[in-house]
Order: structure tokens, then sequence, then C-alpha cells
């Protein structure tokens, strides 16, 4: 009798010790698909940002370019449709469909450093696109002008999400210089 309950003893421990590793393994993939889905997240979230940021200069160059005579002339004679505001919304929301899912995803499994960096990009996107809807058109591009000013808030607001990015994932190494003056094989200017 003390074999057959010493074998079933060993059979339980057995079972149990398998069972434990099938959970440990099952929670660390299940924790490892939920970081390789935030990271995914990060990189959606700045792309999408600057795809964003581009139709905003997209519209600040047709406000720029249709405020000119001859195109006022266009108008005249049913050269261009205007930009309707359905027609912007749908346009833009493409975009802002993968951007506002990345931002959710991160405010559901980021830590807080990541959620105020995800917003701060937000912030600074919203800035992009009010300094490209209300440009007059007719105001040169220059340096000081408020999109401008608004796309370098929105670069250094991708590039602190991005550095925060890469240390949550642990990729190496981790401080490094985005904005370099460095570009591999170009000769320097």
């Amino acid at each position: 009798m003390n074999s057959t309950l010493a074998a079933l003893l060993g059979s339980a421990i057995t079972a149990f010790a398998s069972l434990l590793v099938v959970l440990v393994h099952s929670r660390m993939r299940r924790r490892h698909q939920e970081r390789a889905d935030l990271q995914r997240a990060y990189v959606l979230i700045l792309s999408g940002a600057l795809r964003l940021a581009h139709k905003a200069e997209a519209l600040r160059q047709t406000r720029y370019w249709r405020s000119s005579l001859p195109e006022a002339g266009n108008e005249l004679f049913a050269g261009h449709k205007p930009l309707g505001p359905m027609a912007l919304h749908d346009w833009l929301a493409r975009d802002m469909t993968t951007v506002e899912s990345a931002w959710s995803q991160i405010w559901t499994h980021g830590d807080q450093d990541g959620i105020a960096l995800a917003n701060g990009l937000m912030t600074a996107f919203n800035g992009v696109m009010v300094a490209a809807m209300q440009c007059s058109g007719t105001e040169p591009f220059e340096p000081s002008d408020e999109m401008t000013i608004a796309s370098r808030r929105l670069g250094e607001a991708r590039r602190q999400l991005a550095l925060h990015a890469r240390r949550v994932a642990k990729l190496g190494p981790r401080d490094v210089d985005l904005f370099t003056d460095r570009e591999y094989g170009l000769a320097a200017g």
C-alpha cells in the first residue's frame, strides 16, 4: 500500500508541477504579447501623428496656393471645388482612426509616463492642425511662423515618446539622439 500511495503522490506532484509550468509559460506568453501590442501602438501613434502632420502641411500649402490670383480665377470658372468640411473630415479620418486606436492601446496598457507622453504628442499634433487651419494662406513660409513652431513641438513630442518606447521595450541602446546632424552616407555640407 505504501508503494501505491507513494506512486499516487508522485503522480500528483508531477501533474501539479506540469500544470504550474503550463500556467507560468502561458502567463509569460500573454505578457510578451501585451508588450508587443503596446510597442506596436507606440509605433502606430508615432507614424500616424507624422502622417497627419504632413496632411496638415498639405492643407496649409493648399490654402497658400489657392489664395493666389490665378487660383481665384480657376475657382470662378469652376476649375477647383472648394474644400468641404466632410471631405476634409474623411481625408483626415483615415489616418486618425489608426492614431486613436494606438492612443487607446497606450491608455489601457501603458505606464504613466507613456500615457502622459502620448497625450503630449496628441496635444502637439492638435497644435499643428490648428496652425494649419488658422493660416490665411498668404503668409510666407518662415522659420518663425506658427506652423513651423508647432511642427517643431510635434517633432519634440515624437522624440520623447519614441525614447520612452525604446526604454519600455528595453531596446538597446536606449539613450540615442534621434535628431542628429549626422546622416550616414552623406557628405557634410
